[in-house]
C-alpha cells in the first residue's frame, strides 16, 4: 500500500522597500497558502547588483514591489530574469503607470498589478494562473505567458472618498462600488458596498490607523490571519482584502439582521411607550449572553482580547451571534493604546477597569465589558454615565457596582462576578462563564423563574 505523498509547500518571494508592505503580501499569501514559505525581500538590503543575487532562489512565484518608473521596473526585471529559470514574476507597480503595463509584459513580467489598488483575490488568481502554466510547461524552461496584463474583471475599480486629517482621500477598490458611508471616524472608514459584478451587499472597512508603511501594519495583519482562520465561527466573515493608496482594507460580510443596540433600543422605547419595565426579557438577555460567551471563548482561543465589546459590535446572523470591529483587538498581556498620541483605546461606558488604567489586558477585560452588555440588556440603561469619558472611566475602577432592579435581582451576583473591579475576583474565562450560564437556560431553572417573577 503506497503512502500518500503531500506536494510541497509554495515558496514565494515578496520584494518591497517597505515593510509593512511585504508583510501584508505576506499575510494574504499565507491566508490562502498556511504552509507556503515565504521570504520576504527588502531590496535596499539585500543586492540587485547583477546575476548572482540569492533571494528568490528556489521561489514559485516573484512579486517585485516598490517600483516608482518605467526605467526603474524594466531593470529590476531584467536583472531578474538574468537568472537561470527565473520563476513568474509579478510586477507590483503603481497605477500611474497602467499606460506602460503592455511595454512591462513585453519587457518579461508575468502579470501587472496594481500596488496600490488591488485586491486578494485577483492577486491569488493570477498566482494560481500563473502556477498552472508553469504546470503545463513542465517547468522545463520560463513559460510563455499571455500578454493580458490585467483579467477584464479585475480592471472595475470604485472610487470610495473621505476626509481624514483634514484632507479629501479617494481610494480605487477592486470589484466594488460605493453605497454608503456607515461610520467614519480617525479610527476607520467603513462603507456599505456592492460586488460590480452580481451587486450583492457588503460592507468595506479601512483601518487609518495602520498604512502598509508603518510597524503597524504588522498587527493588522497578525489580526487579519487570526479572524480569516475562523471562518465565520462567532465573527464577521472576511470575503476579500487588499489595499488602497496606502491602507490596508477588508472586505466583510454583510449583516442585515442588525446589531444588539437595535435589540436593545427597540424594547426599551416599546417599553417606555406601554408605561412597561425598560430592559430585554431576562431569559432572552441570558441567551445572548450565553451566545456572546461562546464567540468570545472562540475569539479568545487566538489569545486576542476584543477590547471594544459594545451593543454596536454584536451581530446577528439569523439565529448565531457575530463579534465585529476588531480595529483594537490587542494581543493578551498588551495594551490598547493609540501609539502616536498614547491615548487608551476603546468605548469608556464599556471599558474595563485595566483598559481604562492602560494596564495590560487578556480575555477577563471582555468579560467585564460583557457584564456591562448584561447590565444594559436587563435595564436598558448603562451602569456608568458622566460628562466626559474621563468621567466614565474613574466610575468603572472607583464606583461600587450597580443593583440590578428587584425584578432581576437574582441575577446580581452574575453581575458582581461579571463586573469585579479586581479582574483575579472576575469570572476566569469565556468558556467558565458558558458552563455557569447553562443552569439558568434550563426551562426549570430557579433562577429564571425568580427573574421573571420577582416584583
Amino acid at each position: 500500500m503506497s503512502e500518500e505523498i503531500n506536494p510541497p509547500p509554495l515558496n514565494f518571494a515578496v520584494i518591497d522597500g517597505s515593510a509593512g508592505y511585504r508583510a501584508v503580501l505576506s499575510s494574504f499569501l499565507l491566508t490562502q497558502w498556511p504552509n507556503a514559505i515565504v521570504e520576504e525581500v527588502d531590496p535596499f538590503a539585500e543586492t540587485l547588483r547583477g546575476v548572482g543575487i540569492v533571494f528568490g532562489t528556489n521561489s514559485d512565484v516573484i512579486l517585485l514591489g516598490g517600483i516608482g518608473t518605467y526605467v526603474e521596473a524594466c531593470a529590476s526585471l531584467q536583472r531578474l530574469l538574468a537568472r537561470e529559470k527565473c520563476p513568474p514574476v509579478i510586477l507590483m507597480v503603481a497605477r500611474e503607470l497602467e499606460p506602460q503595463v503592455e511595454m512591462l509584459i513585453a519587457a518579461g513580467a508575468s502579470s501587472i498589478l496594481f500596488k496600490d489598488a488591488f485586491s486578494k483575490s485577483s492577486l491569488i488568481d493570477t498566482i494560481c494562473r500563473l502556477l498552472r502554466t508553469t504546470a503545463d510547461a513542465n517547468a522545463v524552461a520560463r513559460p510563455a505567458l499571455s500578454s493580458t496584463a490585467l483579467d477584464s474583471d479585475t480592471q472595475a475599480f470604485g472610487r470610495f472618498s473621505f476626509i481624514a486629517n483634514r484632507q479629501i482621500h479617494t481610494l480605487a477598490i477592486e470589484h466594488y462600488r460605493f453605497v454608503a458611508t456607515i461610520s467614519a471616524n480617525n479610527l476607520a472608514q467603513v462603507f456599505t458596498a456592492e460586488k460590480i459584478s452580481d451587486r450583492k451587499r457588503v460592507v468595506i472597512k479601512i483601518p487609518l490607523t495602520t498604512p502598509v508603511y508603518t510597524v503597524e501594519a504588522r498587527a493588522f495583519c497578525e489580526r487579519y490571519r487570526f479572524i480569516a482562520s475562523l471562518n465565520g465561527r462567532n465573527v464577521v466573515r472576511y470575503r476579500d482584502a487588499g489595499i488602497a493608496d496606502s491602507w490596508p482594507y477588508v472586505v466583510l460580510e454583510y449583516l442585515g439582521d442588525g446589531d444588539l443596540r437595535r435589540r436593545i433600543s427597540a424594547v426599551t422605547e416599546s417599553g417606555a411607550t406601554l408605561g412597561m419595565t425598560a430592559g430585554i426579557d431576562p431569559i432572552e438577555a441570558l441567551q445572548i449572553l450565553h451566545k456572546l460567551s461562546i464567540a468570545l471563548a472562540t475569539f479568545h482561543s487566538g489569545n486576542f482580547a476584543h477590547m471594544d465589546l459594545k451593543p454596536e459590535n454584536i451581530f446577528f446572523r439569523g439565529d448565531e451571534l457575530v463579534l465585529i470591529d476588531f480595529n483594537i483587538s490587542t494581543r493578551f498581556g498588551h495594551i490598547a493604546r493609540n501609539r502616536v498620541t498614547g491615548d487608551v483605546l476603546g468605548s469608556p461606558f464599556y471599558m474595563s477597569p485595566e483598559q481604562g488604567q492602560g494596564l495590560a489586558i487578556d480575555g477577563r477585560s471582555d468579560l467585564y465589558s460583557a457584564g456591562v452588555i448584561f447590565y444594559e440588556m436587563l435595564t436598558g440603561c448603562q451602569p456608568y454615565t458622566g460628562e466626559s469619558a474621563a468621567q466614565v472611566i474613574y466610575k468603572h475602577v472607583h464606583d461600587e457596582i450597580p443593583l440590578l432592579p428587584k425584578r432581576v435581582r437574582a441575577l446580581q451576583p452574575l453581575i458582581d462576578e461579571l463586573m469585579a473591579k479586581d479582574r483575579i475576583e472576575r469570572i476566569a474565562s469565556a468558556t467558565e462563564l458558558s458552563t455557569m450560564l447553562l443552569p439558568f437556560l434550563r426551562d426549570d431553572s430557579d433562577a429564571v423563574v425568580a427573574a421573571n417573577d420577582t416584583p
